[in-house]
C-alpha cells in the first residue's frame, strides 16, 4: 500500500487534524499541514523522542518500538507508527476515531 494512499484514508477519519511522513533519517517527505499546529516541528520533535525511546528499549534488551501514542489534557492524540523505512506522524482531536487510524497505520506499515 502506498503511503500517500494511507494518508488519504486517515484524512477522512473523524477528528483528523494533520499528518506527516518521514523517511528513516527523519526528513519530512510528505506533510498535510494544519494551520493551528506546526506539523513540521511537531513531527520532528516527536520523531526524535520516538527514536530515543527506541534506543532505550534496545538498551534494556527489548526490540524496536513500532508505535507511540500520546494524549494531551485537552484530548488531542498524537500517533507515531514506524518501520525500517518510514515514520508516520498523525494528530487527531479529542472526538477522533483514533482506533480506526491505528488499525490503518499498523496495517500500512506492516505491508510496506
Amino acid at each position: 500500500m502506498e503511503l500517500e494512499k494511507v494518508i488519504i484514508k486517515i484524512q477522512d477519519i473523524k477528528g483528523y487534524i494533520g499528518s506527516t511522513i518521514l523517511n528513516k533519517t527523519g526528513e519530512i517527505i510528505y506533510i498535510d499541514e494544519d494551520k493551528t499546529i506546526d506539523l513540521a516541528f511537531s513531527s520532528s520533535l516527536f520523531n526524535d523522542t520516538f527514536r530515543a525511546l527506541t534506543e532505550a528499549s534496545l538498551d534494556i534488551g527489548l526490540t524496536n518500538l513500532i508505535r507511540l501514542e500520546a494524549q494531551t489534557e485537552e484530548g488531542e492524540v498524537f500517533l507515531i507508527y514506524a518501520n525500517q523505512k518510514h515514520t508516520i506522524f498523525a494528530i487527531f482531536d479529542s472526538n477522533g476515531n483514533v482506533s480506526l487510524a491505528k488499525m490503518i497505520l499498523n496495517q500500512a506499515l506492516k505491508s510496506e
